[in-house]
């Protein structure tokens, strides 16, 4: 009796390991970052981020496309319903990429069993196609830790290190407030490591009181969303930021389409808008 339960329990495990390998095996990871060769060219000229606000009405989805690249500005969204989707989906199949880039490091799934928007939005959908065409997919972005050294330029390590811990609840927020908004920062605290201020930065409570250094008349940070302009000095570090990725943007489609690759990316409409003219 004994031997038989063992060998149960031994077919349990093996049964439970093999399908956590499968899980393992073809869910999709985040994708890595696209390191750039040679550095941006200052001769290719952006929109400042911090003028965007006076195109601010540009349509939307906007594109900027060339013969061997399409970039595709897109409003962010979880609903895979969006109609904005069927322009990337038109787009993808007109160009025929050979290499994707996404926004952001998109997260874990389990393809079939998660939806793909709902999950990870417009960036899910290409990452989707891409899967299904066999294009690697890589993000556009500048990492964490490369965007907070960048930013010491212009502000203290203590205020990068709050506005990067918060940035993806500002992201969040535009589609729902989570039940505790404590917990949802509580990954993105170690990020303060990026400018040594992990020792100022344990818990929410630490949030709290470096948040009312800066902002003592408020708002709550638990109410503020990146849709709209973002309270004092975070405003000049995102267009700061928005600045650098969006450089950081231009030399990976310049750098690719001079390798004969055919580049689809997709990205946030201001993104799209910010960099056009260095494709005119």
């Amino acid at each position: 009796m004994k031997n038989k339960t063992l060998r149960i329990g031994l077919w349990m495990i093996a049964i439970i390991l093999s399908l956590l390998g499968t899980i393992y095996l073809v869910a999709w990871k985040s994708p890595k970052y696209y390191k750039l060769e040679k550095a941006y060219n200052s001769k290719d000229s952006i929109v400042p981020f911090r003028d965007y606000s006076a195109y601010a009405n540009h349509p939307r989805p906007f594109v900027v496309e060339g013969e061997n690249f399409v970039i595709v500005g897109a409003p962010h969204t979880r609903d895979p319903k969006n109609p904005d989707l069927r322009l990337v989906h038109q787009k993808w199949n007109r160009l025929k990429p050979t290499m994707a880039l996404v926004e952001g490091r998109l997260g874990f799934l389990i393809p079939y069993l998660m939806d793909p928007v709902k999950q990870l939005g417009e960036g899910g959908y290409v990452k989707k196609l891409a899967s299904k065409d066999g294009v690697p997919v890589y993000t556009w972005d500048l990492s964490k830790e490369s965007l907070a050294v960048a930013l010491q330029d212009s502000f203290s390590k203590e205020q990068i290190a709050l506005g990067q811990i918060l940035n993806p609840y500002f992201s969040n927020l535009r589609f729902g407030k989570p039940a505790s908004p404590e917990n949802y920062i509580q990954p993105f605290l170690k990020r303060a490591a990026y400018v040594g201020q992990e020792a100022g930065f344990k818990n929410a409570a630490d949030v709290d009181l470096a948040w009312k250094k800066y902002f003592p008349q408020g708002p709550d940070w638990r109410d503020v969303s990146d849709e709209k302009e973002l309270p004092g000095y975070l405003s000049s570090m995102m267009a700061a930021s928005n600045d650098l990725r969006n450089r950081h943007l231009v030399g990976i489609v310049k750098e690719l389409t001079a390798k004969n690759e055919k580049v689809f990316l997709i990205c946030g409409s201001s993104h799209a808008f910010c960099v056009s003219p260095a494709f005119r």
